[in-house]
Order: structure tokens, then sequence, then C-alpha cells
């Protein structure tokens, strides 16, 4: 999936973080990823596989190739396949198992909570909401007790709504409606209190 943000996509988003946290305590990030990994090694093994049967296909050929030049093929299938993947993301990502992407996706998107501070707000009421486009995926990262407090069948709520935003390419409003519903929903547990500083970041934040 291949999406650009305009800068008035990035104004909805901020305005979104900026009036939702005007109703809480809570402290909102809001991350896009182009891509959760390079997937190498899923592209090496499969320029490796494919180049592993030329030998087999070669043989049921009536070409009398000796076995230097059979070798010389595959050598060269692999480093063809390869530059392929390499040359066309989309081609090799579609060949990696949806379980292992959402994996790596779940990873980074677990990472950024902490690498971005989000865990250390003053009353660990911060959320990141993280979207990775190649692999159609999105999170919503809290601390545990947020997660508690709002219950199992909310929070799911407010991901399936943000995940099939996302899923028709409408990004920026999954982010938006994510992030409305889920400070609504914190209002009544972390309450907006005079003088609260923002502590985060409230743009949104393209890696």
């Amino acid at each position: 999936m291949y999406i650009r943000f305009t800068d008035a996509d990035r104004q909805k988003i901020t305005a979104a973080i900026h009036a939702a946290e005007q109703k809480t305590s809570g402290e909102f990030v809001a991350l896009v990823a182009r891509s959760s990994d390079h997937y190498i090694a899923a592209m090496l093994l499969w320029a490796g596989g494919l180049a592993l049967l030329v030998p087999g296909v070669l043989l049921l050929l009536p070409l009398h190739l000796r076995f230097m030049q059979i070798y010389q093929l595959q050598l060269l299938t692999f480093i063809g396949l390869a530059l392929v993947f390499e040359l066309i993301p989309r081609l090799h990502l579609a060949l990696v198992p949806r379980a292992v992407k959402h994996h790596r996706a779940s990873l980074l998107a677990h990472a950024q909570f902490y690498e971005r501070g989000v865990h250390l707000t003053r009353e660990h009421s911060g959320v990141l909401f993280f979207v990775s486009l190649a692999e159609r995926y999105v999170e919503i990262v809290a601390d545990k007790g947020i997660h508690e407090k709002l219950g199992e069948a909310h929070w799911q709520k407010v991901v399936d709504t943000f995940l099939g935003q996302v899923q028709k390419g409408a990004v920026t409003e999954g982010f938006v409606a994510a992030i409305t519903e889920c400070g609504a929903a914190m209002a009544e547990h972390y309450p907006a209190k005079p003088g609260d500083a923002d502590e985060l970041s409230d743009g949104l934040i393209e890696i």
C-alpha cells in the first residue's frame, strides 16, 4: 500500500490529538511506517529455492549441457531473481507469510512505543497509534492499566475500526477515528487536569 500524506492529512491527525488530549490526561502519539522490515531473508530464500529447481527443469529439456553450464544458469537465476525482488519489493513482500509480516510489524510497534518514550508519561497514560503500510497492519500500544480499564471489548472495537479504515486506504481517517474514540473512552478513567503539560509529540511521525 502506497499512501502519500499531505499537509492537510497531517493537520487533521494533529487536530484530532489536540482535541482528544483536551478531554483526558492521556498522551497520544500517531506513527506510520512505510514497512516494518526489508524481509531480505525471505527474498533470498525464495530466490535460492527457485534457483534449486533449475537443474531439474533443464534435465527435462532436450539439451545437452555440461555440469558447469547448469551451475552457471542456476547461479544467474538466483542473482536475477534476487535483483527482481529487490527492485520490486511488493513482489517478494507478497510471498512473505502474513503471520511473519504481522509479527515483524508488531515488534516494530512495541519498539517504537519504548523508543519514543510513550511509556514514560507521568501518569503512564501514553498511547501509540501505529500503522505499517506495507503490511496493512495496525496496532494500538498502551500501558497495561489503560487496556484493563477500557476493557477488551471496547479496545477491540477501536482497533477494528482503525484497521477497517486502513485496509480501505483511508489511513488519515483511521487515525482520526481511533484517536477520537480512544480519547473519549479514556476521559472517564484519565480525566483532563488543569495545567496538564504536553509530554509527547502531537504531529504524525513517519518512518
